[in-house]
């Protein structure tokens, strides 16, 4: 499973998008959870999660980025990318960072 993510913040909340593609599901997941620092004992507090949307196509990436624009959130366009490449390859086992003002970090590949 490859694993996409960016930290932003959107409407004065800090937010986190994990996505990408799940080979053994051949489908694409996306998560957008609230960070919460005040509590780190806190369980994550989901703002969206595709589990919970299982009549979308998560086939296609287009769900992911209409989901994030329904949110309001535009991702760079590295996370699009990145995952749409991840889902073409067959990629699983890694883990890529997202940033808006500098380019991409792979923190995990194999």
């Amino acid at each position: 499973m490859s694993r996409h993510l960016l930290h932003l913040i959107h409407q004065g909340r800090k937010l986190t998008v994990v996505a990408g593609y799940d080979r053994p599901l051949r489908e694409l997941y996306l998560h957008v959870i609230h960070d919460n620092d005040a509590d780190p004992h806190q369980e994550e507090a989901f703002v969206y999660d595709s589990l919970g949307d299982p009549c979308l196509d998560w086939s296609d990436i287009n769900t992911v980025a209409d989901k994030l624009a329904t949110l309001g959130i535009e991702p760079p366009a590295s996370l699009i990318e990145g995952i749409f490449l991840d889902q073409c390859f067959n990629v699983g086992n890694r883990v890529v960072e997202h940033h808006f003002d500098r380019p991409s970090v792979v923190l995990h590949a194999r």
